[in-house]
């Protein structure tokens, strides 16, 4: 069969060619897929249910750049579910105030010794992209991780501190300090001078 006889064929071909990645995956700035860790779907935030939450520690980190300071919530609801939630920024980034569970957070970084800003970006999926970062930095500051030593942007586990230390710890300062409220109120009657 020659060239001439053979049948015309048409072909479409896709110039918008993308590479297939797995569904749990973000593109780096080289275009190399980045897996990113399985973690289950966030609990509701508190704010769709109407759950009540009880702020244990407000506390304040640099962000990761060291270029802005951030305030941070962690919070218990009446189930003992810990929330952590950003509340300020002092840069210029805007963020999400949602509250997140830290089981999720905690499911997150488990074991974990490669950990960016984009791991955190799946906790806030369609929110701003400094989000994860800045809950990043937070989770720093609170001891739960720490700069990994052979590569100084990636970071990982520290398995001796939990939230749930972090939450008593809290807790445990804040009935000490009501302690001393109460005992300095003690004992400060004005007496009568007897006549």
């Amino acid at each position: 069969m020659s060239i001439e006889n053979a049948p015309e064929t048409t072909a479409v071909i896709d110039m918008d060619i993308k590479p297939n990645v797995d569904d749990n995956a973000v593109m780096t700035p080289n275009n190399e897929a980045e897996v990113l860790p399985e973690t289950t779907a966030v609990p509701p935030h508190p704010e769709d249910t109407d759950k009540p939450i009880r702020v244990l520690k407000e506390g304040s980190c640099p962000s990761l750049t060291g270029r802005s300071t951030l305030g941070y919530e962690l919070g218990l609801d009446d189930h003992s579910e810990l929330y952590l939630r950003l509340i300020s920024n002092t840069g210029s980034g805007f963020f999400s105030k949602e509250w997140v569970a830290c089981s999720v957070i905690e499911q997150l970084i488990t074991g974990a010794s490669e950990l960016t800003s984009t791991s955190f970006k799946a906790l806030f999926p369609h929110k701003s992209v400094n989000t994860g970062g800045f809950v990043m930095a937070v989770v720093k500051a609170l001891g739960l991780i720490q700069t990994n030593v052979g590569n100084s942007r990636w970071h990982q586990h520290v398995t001796e501190v939990t939230f749930e230390q972090i939450a008593i710890e809290a807790m445990v300062q804040e009935e000490k300090a009501q302690q001393v409220s109460v005992s300095k109120g003690a004992g400060k009657r004005k007496h009568k001078d007897v006549e």
